[in-house]
């Protein structure tokens, strides 16, 4: 699993698509209230600079997440196609 594109949702949320067909919902404001030091990505110009690569969306080198972190604390809003008994 790998993170394919990002984007931009209101209220510092993250729509991630991953390769197998998940999109997970990834809020940034609660991360950023339980990370004190992430808390500069709450200027929106530079929480807008997301990048990603591979398993890992990141701002700087200061500033990343790992794709279990965004499982396990994101919001799923799609699953893989279901098969078809």
């Amino acid at each position: 699993m790998k993170l394919i594109n990002i984007e931009l949702k209101d209220n510092y949320i993250l729509r991630i698509f991953l390769d197998d067909d998940l999109i997970v919902d990834f809020d940034i404001k609660a991360e950023l209230e339980r990370i004190p030091c992430y808390k500069p990505l709450y200027e929106y110009a530079l929480f807008k600079t997301v990048k990603f690569k591979n398993k890992r969306i990141y701002w700087s080198d200061q500033f990343d997440f790992h794709l279990d972190q965004i499982v396990e604390r994101g919001h799923f809003v799609a699953s893989p196609k279901a098969s078809v008994l």
